[in-house]
């Protein structure tokens, strides 16, 4: 049986070699042209769905901050309506002269509570 060889040069050629070596080989051998012919209707049909996956990516990422900002309300909603504080577990304690540290020392101090000097 006369096997044929099927040319393997077309990555090659593609990505090594300047466009003239390519297309030249591309002239003469009819393997390559079919898998560059199949390339070029490879190419062809991303072109054509691009714009579609586009539209489909910014309507997705649109849907996300849509559900994010429901959950912001709803969690707004929620602790504003149900009389819940969220800073009920701070106490804000105000030092007095009178408690401060450098009164207890025996240290002068003014009425706010600093070292007199």
């Amino acid at each position: 049986m006369n096997e044929e060889k099927k040319c393997n040069k077309y990555e090659g050629f593609f990505v090594f070699q300047d466009e003239g070596k390519f297309s030249e080989h591309l002239e003469k051998c009819p393997d390559c042209q079919k898998e560059h012919e199949q390339y070029i209707k490879i190419s062809k049909l991303v072109k054509e769905v691009a714009p579609i996956y586009l539209k489909k990516r910014q309507k997705d990422r649109f849907n996300s901050i849509k559900k994010l900002a429901c959950c912001f309300i709803a969690f707004i909603g929620i602790t504003a309506f149900t009389g819940y504080k969220v800073y009920d577990n701070y106490n804000i304690q105000v030092n007095y002269a009178q408690d401060s540290y450098l009164s207890t020392m025996g240290l002068p101090i003014d009425e706010y509570g600093f070292l007199e000097i």
